[in-house]
């Protein structure tokens, strides 16, 4: 895209041409409306079946309220309007305001379905049919920002370049965007205070990178641009599948222009540290997708193993929608989190249950949408239903893509961990993933575990025995 800003200063000997047909509006306003057949009541053109179509035919932007004299609420519309012709200025001819009495415009009436008053609609480009609807809004304030708000979202097409120089002459400062295809954007600045942030705002939204990479060079840049939903790409820039990685990457993020952020993070730079440990990145994780909304500080992750176009654009959509699941520490604690035989863990119980010290616990981490973990997971309720009842033993799972617990020994799920009673110890599985494999390695913890207790108690009692034997030696020593 190939953003050409024109901008026209204009010195204080040149008349201001405005696009009111290109009459001079400060000179000739009275005589325009005479010329046209048309009255003014308090800043307010009154519009009848006659002049409603000379007016459309000057004017970019109509805004009018149909009413009924008789009406209070429409008395009080009326002069609401007229104010907000005063903030937005009558040399902005580009926009008028009007009103329609439906009590003798009969035809205008049923032409635009008025059924009740005060209605204020917003006819643009001159287009008589299928007028915007204005809804709620009665304080003139608040109309002006709904029309700006309007005329945002309009675009002009130049077929000419005529067309353009009176586009071009009709306003103090335009901005045009010339694309190959649909255009996408049309802005104007009304407000020369604010003309300059307005632009700095619109061409840095408008010509960023479809994708940027973090660093601290484009941060500035990258909240600058007022999105606050970001997409992130962690990979290793020396990795083999970088560059077919960030092709899926940016063609996820032409379909998401303007609404997500598309930023890669290079995980072998130091200076990223800091961003792999906000989002609990871990070699396991890499390469990994999420996306973060700036605003409220949610964390999300892509619920797929494999990042490709299907499975990113489907985790946007889902975001955008309000679909994703967010990343939380913990997820609630299920009220039946520990009656069935595979017990439920989440980040506010995981310490609690695997170190209580009380009972040896075989812990399965699992992401839900991992197909490896589904095929896994009716193994793991078999192996629940033997140790159901057992007096020492529990099984459980916990999803570790939606629970944060700290631990150094996170690894690419799914994996087990063995938690064995009174000990902080934590015994790493490495077996097969089969339920013969769980069971022989669970008794054999359990008989190891029994073994180590047993062998403790017998040093305490022989500590004890010593103990009392030199007790004994010191009281036959007294009697001696």
């Amino acid at each position: 895209m190939l953003l050409f800003l024109i901008t026209s200063l204009l010195s204080s000997g040149l008349p201001i041409v405005q696009a009111w047909g290109g009459w001079n509006f400060q000179n000739d306003r009275v005589w325009k409306l005479e010329a046209l057949g048309i009255q003014e009541e308090k800043n307010l053109l009154v519009l009848t079946a006659q002049t409603l179509g000379r007016v459309l035919n000057e004017t970019r932007f109509l805004m009018v309220e149909f009413y009924n004299p008789l009406s209070r609420q429409s008395q009080n519309l009326i002069k609401e309007m007229g104010r907000a012709v005063d903030i937005m200025g009558k040399e902005n001819t580009g926009v008028l305001f009007g009103k329609v009495n439906i009590t003798s415009e009969k035809l205008l009436e049923q032409e635009f379905a008025i059924k009740d008053v005060p209605m204020v609609k917003l006819f643009v480009e001159g287009q008589r049919q299928q007028p915007i609807d204005c809804r709620g809004v009665i304080e003139a304030a608040a109309l002006v920002a709904w029309l700006r708000n309007q005329i945002k979202l309009s675009t002009v097409l130049f077929t000419s370049r005529e067309q353009i120089k009176t586009f071009v002459r009709s306003r103090k400062l335009t901005v045009i965007g010339f694309f190959e295809g649909v255009i996408v954007h049309f802005e104007e600045c009304e407000e020369d205070r604010h003309i300059l942030r307005d632009l700095s705002k619109i061409i840095k939204f408008f010509t960023m990178d479809l994708v940027i990479e973090y660093s601290v060079e484009t941060m500035d840049q990258i909240y600058d641009m007022h999105i606050r939903n970001h997409i992130l790409l962690f990979i290793s820039k020396n990795s083999t599948e970088f560059g077919a990685l960030v092709q899926v990457f940016e063609s996820v993020a032409q379909e998401f222009k303007n609404k997500i952020i598309f930023l890669i993070v290079n995980t072998d730079e130091v200076d990223n540290t800091h961003v792999l440990e906000y989002f609990q990145i871990s070699s396991w994780d890499i390469p990994g997708i999420r996306i973060l909304n700036v605003t409220k500080n949610m964390r999300y992750r892509m619920p797929a193993e494999e990042i490709t176009f299907k499975n990113m654009n489907s985790f946007c959509e889902n975001f955008l929608n309000g679909l994703a699941k967010q990343q939380l520490p913990s997820e609630n604690i299920p009220k039946d989190w520990d009656t069935k035989p595979v017990k439920v863990l989440v980040g506010k119980n995981f310490k609690e249950v695997v170190f209580s010290h009380k009972r040896n616990a075989f812990v399965m981490f699992y992401a839900p949408w991992s197909y490896e973990c589904k095929t896994l997971l009716p193994i793991l309720e078999e192996l629940g239903k033997k140790y159901h009842y057992h007096e020492s033993v529990t099984i459980a799972k916990i999803d570790i893509t939606a629970n944060d617990i700290h631990q150094t020994f996170l690894e690419k799920y799914p994996f087990f961990k063995f938690f064995p009673a009174k000990t902080d110890l934590v015994v790493p599985y490495n077996g097969e993933y089969t339920l013969d494999a769980f069971i022989d390695f669970v008794e054999k913890e359990v008989k190891f575990q029994m073994e180590s207790e047993e062998w403790s108690f017998e040093e305490e009692e022989s500590d004890e025995q010593e103990d009392l034997s030199v007790q004994d030696w010191g009281e036959i020593k007294e009697e001696l």
